[in-house]
C-alpha cells in the first residue's frame, strides 16, 4: 500500500487519479488543500482541522454504490457519533449540519474516492465538526486518513449490508424531497435507496427513481 502524503497540494484527488495507475491500493492525503474538489465541480471548504484524503478502492459489482458503502463504512467508523446520511454522499451530525462529503471518480478501470471530514476545531457558522475544540496534530493529518483507509480496506460491506445500513440512518427518510437533476425535477416522500443505490421517491402512491441530482429537503 502507497501512502503519499503532503504539507499543502491543490487537491489529493488530482494527485490520487494520477497516481492509481501505479498502485493496487494508494492514499493521498494532505494537511491542506487549495483546490478541493466536490461534486458537480463545486469546491470543498478546506477549513483548518479538517481531514482531505482520497483513496483507491474496488468498485462493487454495482459501482454505483460505492460512496453509498463509504459513507456507511465512515458512519461504523465514527460509531461513537450519531452520523445521518443524506443521499447521494454527505453525512450529517444530529444537529443536522454537514460533516463529511464524498466525492468518487472513475479513471479506466480506478474508482478514486475523495473524502472531506470536517474533524476539529471550533464550530462553523455553516458546517459542524465531529469533535468540536478539537486541534490536529502534523502528524494526525498523515495518521488519522491512514487509519480510516485500514479499516475501509479491512471491513468492506456486501450489498444488503450496504442497502440496509444506510437506510437505516437515513437522515431523510419518510421525509418530503426534492431531487435536481439537470432540467429533471422529482418530488416526493423519501423512501429509501434502491439496488444500485438509487433514491425511490414515493409520487402520488408511485415510486420514481433517481440515479443522480441534487436533494433538497423540503
Amino acid at each position: 500500500m502507497k501512502h503519499l502524503h503532503f504539507e499543502e497540494i491543490p487537491s489529493t484527488q488530482t494527485i490520487a487519479i494520477e497516481e492509481a495507475h501505479h498502485y493496487d491500493q494508494l492514499l493521498v492525503s494532505a494537511k491542506r488543500q487549495t483546490s478541493a474538489r466536490g461534486r458537480r465541480h463545486n469546491k470543498w471548504e478546506d477549513l483548518q482541522h479538517s481531514l482531505c484524503f482520497s483513496c483507491k478502492l474496488e468498485a462493487q459489482e454495482k459501482p454505483t454504490l460505492l460512496a453509498l458503502e463509504v459513507a456507511v463504512m465512515l458512519s461504523n467508523y465514527f460509531n461513537e457519533h450519531k452520523l445521518l446520511l443524506k443521499w447521494p454522499n454527505d453525512i450529517f451530525n444530529e444537529e443536522s449540519q454537514k460533516i463529511m462529503g464524498i466525492l468518487v471518480n472513475k479513471d479506466d478501470d480506478n474508482y478514486i474516492v475523495g473524502i472531506g471530514i470536517n474533524y476539529g476545531g471550533l464550530p462553523h457558522e455553516t458546517y459542524g465538526v465531529l469533535k468540536p475544540e478539537k486541534e490536529l496534530s502534523d502528524i494526525d493529518f498523515k495518521e488519522l486518513p491512514l487509519e480510516i483507509y485500514h479499516y475501509f480496506l479491512n471491513n468492506r460491506l456486501t450489498e444488503e449490508e450496504i442497502i440496509n445500513q444506510w437506510n437505516e440512518r437515513c437522515y431523510h427518510l419518510n421525509k418530503e424531497v426534492k431531487i435536481i437533476d439537470e432540467d429533471s425535477v422529482i418530488e416526493g416522500i423519501f423512501k429509501g435507496i434502491g439496488s444500485f443505490g438509487e433514491a425511490l421517491i414515493e409520487v402520488q402512491g408511485k415510486i420514481e427513481k433517481a440515479y443522480t441530482g441534487s436533494l433538497i429537503i423540503k
